[in-house]
């Protein structure tokens, strides 16, 4: 009797740790949810930044002045650096939907862990009431 009684509490007590844990993953996953919609949106606000900064690019002229060329030059370098920026961003929104996946994926393992132990404790409370009931009945 005293050995299910410990039993009980040590498996309620760790019901109560798993409760506190199971929040901050909660916690957790909804920050990173809320990061994964900003990177989102920087990813997208480069790739049209990108687009539109390619669209606007002038064609290249092969007889064109030493002048324009360099101009051209120039121009193009400045459309790497916003190419590389938006891929840099799509990068990052791929890491965060993946570090998002995986919060998920760990707040519902825990919280099957938490369903089990919410029944194992509420069975094991219950056979010990039913115990303490019967002993007191026969005294």
């Amino acid at each position: 009797m005293y050995l299910h009684r410990f039993l009980a509490y040590t498996v309620l007590a760790c019901w109560i740790g798993l409760t506190a844990v199971l929040v901050g993953t909660a916690l957790q996953w909804s920050a990173a949810n809320a990061m994964t919609e900003v990177k989102v949106q920087r990813a997208l606000n480069a790739q049209k930044e990108a687009n539109a900064r390619l669209a606007s690019l002038p064609k290249r002229d092969l007889h064109a002045a030493p002048q324009d060329v360099k101009a051209l030059e120039e121009v193009q370098r400045a459309n790497d650096q916003y190419v590389t920026k938006a891929e840099d961003a799509s990068e990052a929104m791929g890491d965060a939907l993946n570090s998002e996946l995986v919060e998920r994926r760990q707040f519902w393992w825990e919280l099957g862990v938490w369903g089990c132990l919410t029944l194992l404790t509420s069975a094991l409370l219950a056979e010990s009431r039913d115990s303490d009931e019967r002993s007191a009945a026969h005294r």
